[in-house]
């Protein structure tokens, strides 16, 4: 029987899907465990303190060793059952068990039933037990009741098993209701991962690639980084095909000399004096312009040489926006996984902290406004990977206090004609990107902190309109922002927006950018579906 291979993507989506589910499965479970104890314990607590409330009110004590002729300890009781919810019987009686309250006024007089009140009786303990009485099987709370240092009866509050156990159930639904809806989004962001996986790999499988790599070793080969190697001399040690090939050298005549003789413009001479590496530093090769990277080469605490790789800028940049947009699918989902994995932790503190009712509220709340944030976006945009990097988008404004907008208007197809999905999530994510960068910069007292988004796309154009209300862009920075490397947030490399404004240009689109410093900055992109190049 031949063997059946499971394609890239199913194998991606498999795993994915099951490692989401057993670690949800695991946290489910311990959840449910805790919320199971945390009802019971939150119940055992407020039947006790009801009761010890109830003994120390200072007219059950009066009434009792009165005898309560009027009635009054059944009047008291039955006000306390009226205001509280989760304490349905409340029995007060004296020494001998007969009662004097009780939630059915037939067994007012009647002794006490049920066989767990002796402790209280024999010993004036306070304590919570499980047994049957009238009213059924019951969790019940006994508390004995002093009158000038002397006990003279005792107070039982219960709550029934059945309405105990309803109680965990609801807890319970709560908590798989949860995680049923994110592991149906962690499902949902797998199968999204893998689809722009395997067509970032132009749908070619783990076989297909090596045989393709075996077949074409000889071309791989000629499109590898130039590298060249040097000695404490600073004469050459190593150099490959491609170094050979950019330099215009004979390999021959290479070996052995110094650098300069072959490469006037290295600066490996001064990296392995120096110590120091340097990165993505620009040259200029027979009218080529390079990105090269030097390290000095170490043995122990001693250099004893230096080494250079270098690749034609053109084509880094060819990469470097091909990847883009997967990094941007990535990240966006990971912000989403991040934030479901929040509101775990959120439900499982309001549980730790006996708040079941809020747990439940916030459950229903949290759920209500995802759905209704998937159902708009996919609604508005069917291009599952624009779709899916929205929603990761909003995951993580959301925990930056950032809130994000889509215009009712927006409108994205599936299919874009020449325009590629990847290139349209590369300008999307960096530009929202900088919009939260621009937000969380802005250090003034605004009130709103918004970034509005609209995408219209029509028959011949894709226009993308993207408005924050960050800190804004000075006027005199604005010819600045596309420009490579230049950046005003420290840490950043500052090359979004320089892949923003290439995809655009690549594409034959337009952008247009207005900003007023302290107020905002808004983006306008127009691409055309016809007559752009394609990427």
């Amino acid at each position: 029987m031949k063997n059946i291979e499971l394609k890239l993507q199913t194998k991606i989506t498999i795993l994915i899907v099951v490692v989401l589910s057993i670690s949800i499965a695991n946290i489910t479970y311990l959840m449910i465990e805790l919320a199971k104890y945390t009802v019971q314990d939150k119940i055992e607590v407020d039947i006790t303190n009801v009761a010890k409330m109830i003994a120390q009110a200072p007219s059950i004590e009066r009434a009792l060793v009165e005898k309560d002729p009027e009635g009054l300890i059944q009047y008291y009781v039955k006000n306390v059952l009226a205001v509280l919810e989760e304490v349905e019987i409340i029995v007060v009686a004296d020494m001998d068990g007969i009662r004097y309250a009780h939630p059915n006024p037939q067994n007012i007089g009647q002794r006490f039933v049920g066989g767990d009140e002796k402790r209280v009786i024999e010993y004036g303990e306070t304590y919570v037990s499980q047994a049957t009485g009238t009213l059924g099987a019951s969790v019940r709370a006994f508390v004995p009741v002093f009158y000038e240092g002397r006990q003279i009866g005792f107070v039982m509050t219960g709550t029934l098993i059945k309405s105990l156990e309803k109680e965990k159930k609801q807890a319970i639904f709560g908590i798989v209701y949860a995680s049923s809806v994110g592991l149906i989004i962690g499902m949902a962001g797998a199968f999204l991962l893998a689809q722009n996986v395997k067509k970032s790999i132009f749908g070619l499988e783990p076989h297909q690639i090596g045989r393709l790599y075996t077949e074409k070793q000889a071309m791989l080969d000629a499109i590898h980084e130039g590298i060249i190697a040097i000695d404490s001399n600073s004469n050459i040690t190593l150099i490959n095909d491609s170094a050979i090939n950019m330099l215009n050298v004979d390999e021959k005549e290479v070996y052995g000399k110094n650098v300069l003789e072959v490469f006037p413009t290295s600066h490996l001479a001064e990296v392995m004096n120096s110590g120091k590496s340097e990165y993505d530093d620009e040259q200029v090769i027979n009218d080529t312009v390079i990105l090269t990277n030097r390290m000095p080469i170490k043995r122990g605490d001693e250099i004893v040489g230096a080494i250079a790789t270098f690749r034609d800028k053109t084509e880094v940049t060819r990469l470097a926006e091909e990847i883009t947009g997967v990094r941007q699918i990535i990240e966006a989902l990971r912000a989403n996984t991040h934030e479901f994995m929040n509101k775990l932790h959120v439900i499982m503190g309001l549980i730790q902290m006996d708040d079941v009712e809020e747990a439940k509220f916030y459950i229903m709340d949290i759920t209500q406004n995802q759905q209704q944030i998937m159902s708009f976006i996919i609604k508005k945009v069917k291009d599952p990977t624009i779709a899916a990097l929205l929603l990761g988008k909003f995951s993580e404004a959301n925990e930056r206090g950032i809130q994000i907008q889509i215009d009712e208007s927006t409108n994205i197809e599936k299919d874009h004609g020449n325009i590629n999905s990847n290139m349209l999530v590369t300008i999307i994510g960096n530009l929202v990107e900088n919009a939260m960068d621009a937000i969380s910069l802005d250090r003034s007292d605004k009130y709103e902190k918004s970034i509005d988004i609209r995408m219209e796309e029509t028959e011949n154009s894709i226009e993308i309109d993207i408005a924050d209300t960050g800190m804004g862009i000075k006027k005199d920075h604005l010819d600045k922002i596309f420009q490579r490397g230049y950046t005003t947030k420290e840490g950043n490399s500052g090359i979004g927006l320089a892949l923003v404004k290439k995809a655009v240009e690549s594409m034959g689109g337009k952008l247009d950018v207005s900003s007023y410093d302290g107020i905002g900055t808004e983006f306008i992109i127009k691409l055309p579906k016809q007559g752009g190049r394609r990427i």
